[in-house]
């Protein structure tokens, strides 16, 4: 019994250090659907103790003409967290509907003091890589986000500062636009600087934020909070106008963009049943030419029956003589797709006849220039078609060719046996009966000098 009572009482000092832990443990505040404010309060309520970490947010908006899934372009976004003179003395107006009686209540800000961090995928920033990170994408863009946290929790704002008051911070994205262009994502619209306040009370405990994109006076006066929200530009974080994995209506995000297509290549075999019904994979040669971005990429491939490819690689497209290059087999209803090209890339396609004794006349079709019809004899290639679904990069692709588009796009190339044979018996049997019409003719010439020498 000593020994239960123990254990319970045991149990029960451990609940109660863990309800007391709890209770000082706060979530992260967030500024997901907060318009760039968190912690605003009315009468009678009063100001309530927030996080000393706030999550905003890095939007990439990415494009495609289907929905679909890619990977991430290879890109890291670097961001740092500072404080000036330039950012005190600014005035701050609140409204008079927050208190009672109704007065506005005015405050200088304060320059930020000591040293938060911000934190995404790591201290400091959001690194992407391809493979690891994937997009969700959309013809009019899909908006994804990617939180960062910043941290006020090493700050003593009695001690570091001078107590209460609304400390002003800025929070800048220096990634620059020539890193974002080698990567394939065109530079938004949206402030590469941001600024956030933060409300502190009597005690040294922050008990609101207010994120925005104009280093300038928040006169909410005469209950304008509106007016004085749109003034400052306040904001979720370095964003558009939508929340996470969510497709725009319209092509309207402010955000970094990154625009990609979608390539099918099929084969089709005619008149030559052997080839088709041995699934006979065919050479290809599938080149990738792009001289704007220089980033690692990696496409998404699915190869289905009857098809080979090895698996693809992280890598620089390249361009000219640098250019990548796959080499898939395919046979007659196979195919091979690719997933998440970036815009701007010129893709070339040809084919190999390595069939032995046989000539196909080989043609493609829905590629942007078709390959023309050719005669190829074993060991010979065809001649080239070519795609780029927009010839310019960072800018939206005009349609992908794939057979889940809305209208079957896929690049096919076709091959006709020019001796047609529906069963493929006399090309593929003729050599056997041409050596057993000599075994035979040898055989009779045989026995015929047999005679004559026994004669």
């Amino acid at each position: 019994m000593k020994k239960t009572i123990k254990k319970l009482g045991v149990l029960i000092i451990s609940a109660v250090m863990l309800l007391g832990l709890g209770g000082t443990i706060m979530a992260d505040e967030s500024m997901t659907g907060e318009s760039g404010v968190i912690g605003e309060f009315t009468p009678p309520a009063g100001a309530e103790e927030k996080s000393s970490k706030v999550v905003i947010y890095k939007e990439l908006t990415a494009y495609n003409p289907e929905d679909c899934t890619v990977n991430a372009p290879t890109i890291t976004f670097n961001y740092t967290v500072s404080s000036s003179n330039a950012l005190a003395g600014k005035n701050i107006y609140d409204a008079k509907s927050h208190h009672e009686p109704e007065v506005n209540v005015h405050v200088l800000t304060k320059q930020g003091v000591g040293s938060p961090t911000i934190t995404g995928t790591g201290e400091g920033v959001i690194a992407l890589v391809p493979g690891t990170n994937t997009l969700k994408a959309s013809e009019n863009g899909t908006a994804n986000r990617y939180p960062l946290t910043v941290d006020f929790s090493g700050i003593n704002f009695l001690t570091d500062g001078s107590g209460a008051g609304v400390y002003r911070y800025q929070i800048d994205e220096t990634t620059t636009e020539a890193e974002k262009i080698a990567a394939g994502i065109k530079e938004g619209e949206v402030a590469n600087t941001l600024y956030m306040d933060v409300y502190v009370d009597g005690e040294g405990k922050i008990y609101g934020y207010v994120l925005f994109t104009n280093n300038v006076d928040i006169d909410a006066r005469e209950d304008a909070d509106a007016s004085a929200s749109t003034a400052a530009g306040k904001t979720e974080g370095f964003v558009g106008t939508v929340a996470d994995q969510t497709a725009y209506s319209s092509d309207t995000s402010v955000a970094d963009k990154y625009y990609t297509f979608n390539l099918e290549v099929t084969k089709t075999v005619v008149g030559d049943n052997y080839t088709k019904n041995n699934h006979h994979q065919f050479p290809f040669e599938i080149t990738l030419d792009n001289a704007t971005v220089t980033a690692n990429v990696l496409p998404i491939m699915s190869v289905s029956a009857n098809a080979t490819q090895a698996a693809l690689s992280a890598g620089a497209i390249g361009t000219g003589a640098s250019a990548t290059t796959w080499t898939p087999t395919i046979a007659d209803s196979a195919k091979v797709t690719y997933v998440g090209i970036p815009t701007g890339t010129t893709v070339t396609i040809k084919e190999q006849n390595d069939v032995t004794g046989v000539t196909y006349t080989s043609v493609s079709t829905n590629a942007d220039t078709n390959a023309d019809s050719k005669d190829i004899y074993t060991g010979e290639w065809s001649n080239t078609a070519t795609v780029n679904c927009n010839a310019t990069a960072l800018t939206k692709a005009a349609e992908n060719h794939t057979s889940t588009a809305s209208t079957a796009k896929q690049v096919i190339f076709t091959n006709t046996l020019q001796q047609i044979s529906p069963t493929g018996i006399i090309v593929r049997s003729a050599p056997y009966i041409l050596l057993l019409g000599a075994a035979v003719v040898l055989f009779v010439l045989s026995r015929r000098w047999a005679k004559k020498e026994r004669a």
